[in-house]
């Protein structure tokens, strides 16, 4: 089978179909008919000599060939992005689509003014952005569904042979409970932790697991565990008195008191940008901290244009500051 013959917009309508698990919603994605998606599915399985997806009653799963062809079908849409991000330079406005995917806390906390002076540098540029857990923005990066992402970086990114992390921010974790909490002059966190529950974002996560391992330091054995997965949330319900935990210093409010560990320092954690390893949109010099910004290459003007952005637009937990 000859490749040229194979129709872009056939392979994207089946990589929408893919992500989405639904023609119509892949229909909406493409801005065009769920009949006209379906067809380019036809086109694209006729030339193919394959099923690509198995259509049942309700639900709609790709095929052992369908499944096999996805990473390919990503590298195609990836390439069309940067093709398409290439042709307008030479001092036209930079304008296409850039999917980025966001952890909750970074999106709120440390990428606002970045977002901010991005948009305002950028009207014609569709920021796609994708908020979900760190670890699922590892994953995203790694699949190439979006072609960077901003959240916390644990062990397990840092090991993942298909990423590239570089870290921007490192924050100090603070034990945080409700004032109404505090009686004494002092508070005694093994008292706390022996009356209230603590409030802890799930156990799969870095950041769960760098307090568990101070929490093991400390000699503490949780009462109970809540698991709530944002950050911004937990640090709601400490503030109502039901719980205890430990939270980045930038969540501390006039709602929650601060418990003193003067054996132990409490935890640290990184954040930063993740990318592909094999791609070259972001290749940081080894020779320069964070702060100094990365090497830019030209793999991807739109993605380039953004990391440059938040590069200059750190805030103060920065790493290398």
């Amino acid at each position: 089978m000859n490749p040229l013959a194979l129709d872009h917009q056939n392979i994207l309508a089946f990589l929408a179909v893919a992500e989405t698990g639904s023609f119509s919603t892949a229909a909406s994605k493409l801005f065009i008919t769920q009949p006209a998606v379906s067809k380019r599915i036809a086109l694209l399985e006729q030339q193919l000599g394959m099923a690509l997806f198995e259509r049942l009653t309700r639900q709609i799963s790709l095929t052992e060939a369908g499944a096999a062809l996805l990473p390919a079908a990503r590298q195609v849409r990836q390439a069309l992005e940067d093709f398409t991000s290439a042709s307008m330079q030479n001092n036209r406005p930079l304008q296409g689509r850039l999917p980025i995917a966001l952890s909750h806390y970074a999106g709120l906390h440390l990428l606002p003014a970045a977002l901010t002076a991005f948009s305002m540098r950028y009207p014609e540029v569709l920021l796609d952005l994708q908020f979900m857990d760190s670890e699922a923005a590892i994953l995203a990066v790694a699949q190439g569904t979006v072609r960077l992402a901003y959240g916390t970086l644990g062990q397990g990114q840092a090991q993942n042979p298909q990423t590239h992390v570089t870290p921007l921010w490192r924050e100090r974790l603070v034990p945080l409970c409700a004032l109404r909490h505090i009686h004494e002059k002092t508070l005694n966190i093994h008292e706390l932790a022996a009356r209230l529950p603590i409030i802890l974002p799930a156990a799969q996560t870095s950041t769960r697991q760098s307090i568990d391992c101070w929490l093991m330091a400390q000699g503490i054995a949780a009462l109970a565990v809540i698991e709530v997965n944002q950050l911004d949330s937990i640090a709601l319900l400490v503030a109502t008195g039901i719980g205890w935990s430990v939270l980045p210093e930038t969540l501390h409010n006039p709602q929650l008191a601060v418990i003193t560990t003067p054996n132990i320092p409490p935890p640290e954690r990184t954040l930063g940008l993740i990318t592909r390893a094999n791609s070259a949109t972001h290749r940081p010099d080894s020779a320069h901290t964070p702060a100094h910004g990365p090497k830019l290459c030209s793999s991807n003007h739109l993605a380039n244009a953004f990391i440059e952005t938040v590069h200059t637009h750190l805030p103060p937990t920065s790493a290398g500051q």
